[in-house]
């Protein structure tokens, strides 16, 4: 299902609204030398972003045709040292679902990671080795580092649906495996509000009438919040639900219920562990707020990860 959700979104992954302009400018903006590049590829209206790292200079772009991308993503990395540059065309793992206009660029240890946008809910990050070969794609935005060469991220969702539901997951850039870890399976608080939740349902008449809303007890919004991690396996993220419906027919839907959790993650040899706890709005809000890029050492002692995750099956 997730994947049918993804390719349909990517029906509407054209530009992204920045200003196009040719490989040649863009080169210059970048202070990357145009004399590994053809005349008729530097004349090409293109899509592209950069970013810098120790004396390299990365540089991705897609070509442009009218409103659309076309071809494969382009990545460059010029060495201002050594004067070298290196070109590589990156050949995602499904194409049918990446690469929209490239995004951004990070650099988590010895890997590269394109974010390239899908839409507002959904992205595509094609992970690159350090001679640009693609190690693997993940399907999400927000990439957090916690460890070395591991990161979270939340999961790319169906833009056009009913509920947004934030997923949490874990990628090791090292062996290309990726877990889901929030929600967990045997989460005790997320499990309360889905029973509370069933008991506020609208009437059998609101749910058949024809608005957005699935009538779904295990169904609502979830959006995650990262608020850091100590950079080896440790990290916290607060996650707001939040259930709306109409109260009658005709109405606008309101909120029958809602609650803020803190989670704080641990890995060990056995895998992932966790720890939850019920936090007020105004907590949740703080957090949102904060200008603090790593609030982690703040709130790491309100509980101790020791449950271990449980796949969760209702995604």
């Amino acid at each position: 299902m997730r994947t049918f959700g993804l390719i349909a979104v990517f029906l509407f992954a054209v530009l992204s609204g920045r200003s196009q302009t040719t490989l040649r400018e863009q080169l210059q903006d970048a202070r990357i030398p145009s004399n590994h590049f053809s005349e008729a590829e530097l004349n090409e209206v293109v899509d592209g972003t950069h970013d810098s790292k120790n004396q390299n200079i990365y540089f991705v772009y897609l070509r442009t045709k009218g409103d659309s991308l076309t071809g494969l993503p382009q990545v460059v990395r010029y060495n201002m040292k050594d004067n070298m540059l290196l070109r590589a065309e990156i050949k995602p793992e499904d194409a049918n679902i990446c690469c929209g206009s490239p995004e951004g660029i990070d650099f988590i240890d010895d890997y590269l990671l394109l974010t390239f946008h899908v839409n507002p809910s959904a992205a595509s990050v094609v992970v690159l080795d350090s001679k640009l070969r693609v190690v693997q794609t993940l399907y999400g935005f927000g990439i957090e580092r916690v460890a070395p060469n591991q990161v979270v991220f939340t999961g790319s969702m169906v833009h056009f649906a009913p509920t947004h539901a934030e997923r949490l997951m874990c990628a090791d850039l090292r062996n290309g495996k990726t877990t889901e870890l929030y929600p967990s399976g045997n989460d005790v608080l997320r499990t309360a509000f889905i029973g509370e939740h069933r008991k506020r349902m609208p009437s059998e008449a609101v749910c058949k009438q024809p608005e957005n809303d699935p009538c779904d007890p295990d169904m609502f919004d979830e959006d995650v919040t990262f608020l850091g991690s100590d950079g080896n396996g440790r990290f916290a993220i607060v996650v707001d639900r939040d259930a709306f419906h109409a109260p009658a027919k005709n109405q606008a839907p309101v909120s029958v219920l809602s609650e803020s959790v803190l989670y704080i993650y641990a890995h060990g040899v056995k895998g992932w562990v966790y720890c939850e706890q019920k936090i007020s709005e105004s907590d949740s809000t703080s957090f949102n707020r904060s200008s603090d890029r790593n609030l982690y050492p703040s709130v790491r002692d309100r509980c101790i990860p020791d449950v271990p995750i449980v796949p969760d099956r209702s995604n």
